[in-house]
């Protein structure tokens, strides 16, 4: 089973999100991000890293740009789901080799990013 990362801003919706992935074959990270678990994240890189853009876009912009700076995370396929689109297009020229999805329409996106 394939593991994933997801960056969520607020807990509650960050466990119905892991759920959705749970359900579609994925095993869930989804703690709190603090230094143990970015070094955590460096030293053993999921298969990917889901980044939800529904709340605070800017953070997860933020959280991807410095997952693309160490080499170790370099190339863990982003998959960057939700958000206005207004604020995920500037989000998509920053980060053109991202996957841009919805929640309901992730298993395909995401899958094809990790293949």
């Amino acid at each position: 089973m394939l593991r994933v990362r997801l960056i969520h801003w607020k807990e509650s919706e960050a466990e119905e999100k892991a759920e959705i992935l749970k359900r579609a074959g994925y095993k869930v990270e989804s703690s709190l991000l603090d230094q143990d678990s970015l070094h955590q994240m460096r030293q053993d890189p999921p298969a990917a890293f889901v980044i939800d853009l529904s709340r605070l876009p800017s953070q997860g912009r933020d959280f991807a740009l410095g997952i693309r700076i160490h080499k170790t995370t370099r190339n863990v396929p982003l998959v960057l789901v939700g958000g206005e689109l207004d604020k995920v297009k500037g989000i998509k020229k920053l980060l053109p080799d991202a996957v841009f999805t919805q929640w309901d329409q992730i298993d395909d996106p995401l899958r094809k990013a990790i293949d």
